[in-house]
């Protein structure tokens, strides 16, 4: 599974400009053949030039063509596809304390932290006059000869945040950033389950929740009373079992939605803590009804 932003920063294929952890990359990509599962470990902001594309969260599919702008929270994962070619979006990387210490500086009012933030990981923010304008300026600055000077850029991602929290349009997006300036840290019980059924190790799952591997696994311990291995394991488990009752998928696909890779290890384990294996239970429920 690919991290986004890793492979932004890294690939000299992509337009980019970077100051600290703030990244600004304009992303080109040909159509693809196959769906393809990415995490990125920092907000951002995806806005799309040209080109269409689909996102598909845990809850919600998003088709997305020129014009459209979401945001995606950090310590995510979401399949991603193209359905046209010359796809170009922009894609703006700004990381919690960056928004956090601009939300101070100008006073920003966002949403109550008391209120219920129920978005989804990818939130959909309306198309007006000022973002379409922010975008269309920030594109030029891929065009010119070098590169503007940190600190105009600085400016520029401090532009997005301001424009964004000062606009009435955006009110989910301003709820979560009222709840993200709120805590000192993501949850990590928020991030796993979220996720448990991405495939992604342990390390990943603690860059996620923005911890070392070491504090991670001491923090998950204090909350789950459990290790993250065994935890995603059992948590697994159950939710490959819920699926084999609800759902007509084939076993290997339930085994896929839950975040098995190995198809033996999967039915060893199934059959471990349940004593028959995942097409056995399948059959034992039908046999109920």
């Amino acid at each position: 599974m690919d991290n986004l932003q890793d492979y932004v920063e890294n690939t000299k294929a992509l337009k980019q400009f970077q100051v600290d952890e703030l990244l600004f990359a304009e992303f080109k990509c040909p159509i693809q053949e196959e769906d393809n599962s990415i995490w990125w470990h920092n907000n951002f902001f995806a806005y799309v030039v040209s080109g269409k594309t689909t996102l598909q969260t845990q809850q919600k599919t998003y088709t997305l063509e020129a014009g459209d702008c979401v945001f995606a929270k950090k310590g995510s994962v979401i399949i991603h596809s193209q359905l046209q070619d010359d796809f170009c979006e922009l894609l703006v990387f700004v990381p919690d304390d960056f928004i956090k210490t601009i939300v101070q500086k100008h006073k920003l009012k966002l949403g109550n932290r008391f209120q219920t933030n129920e978005s989804d990981t990818i939130i959909p923010l309306s198309n007006d006059e000022l973002l379409t304008a922010y975008f269309s300026s920030l594109l030029l600055y891929f065009d010119l000869p070098k590169a503007p000077p940190k600190k105009s850029l600085k400016l520029k991602f401090e532009e997005l945040i301001v424009n964004i929290a000062s606009n009435n349009n955006h009110q989910s997006l301003n709820l979560y950033l009222g709840e993200l300036c709120s805590r000192t840290k993501p949850s990590i019980k928020d991030i796993m389950e979220a996720n448990f059924c991405q495939n992604l190790s342990i390390e990943e799952f603690a860059r996620l929740c923005s911890r070392s591997l070491s504090a991670f696994k001491s923090e998950f311990k204090i909350l789950y009373q459990n290790t993250p291995g065994t935890w995603l394991r059992e948590r697994r488990l159950e939710h490959s079992k819920y699926l084999l009752g609800i759902s007509d998928k084939s076993i290997s696909e339930i085994m896929d939605h839950s975040g098995f890779e190995n198809p033996s290890h999967f039915i060893r384990v199934f059959n471990s803590k349940y004593g028959v294996s995942p097409g056995t239970y399948r059959t034992q429920l039908k046999n109920k009804q």
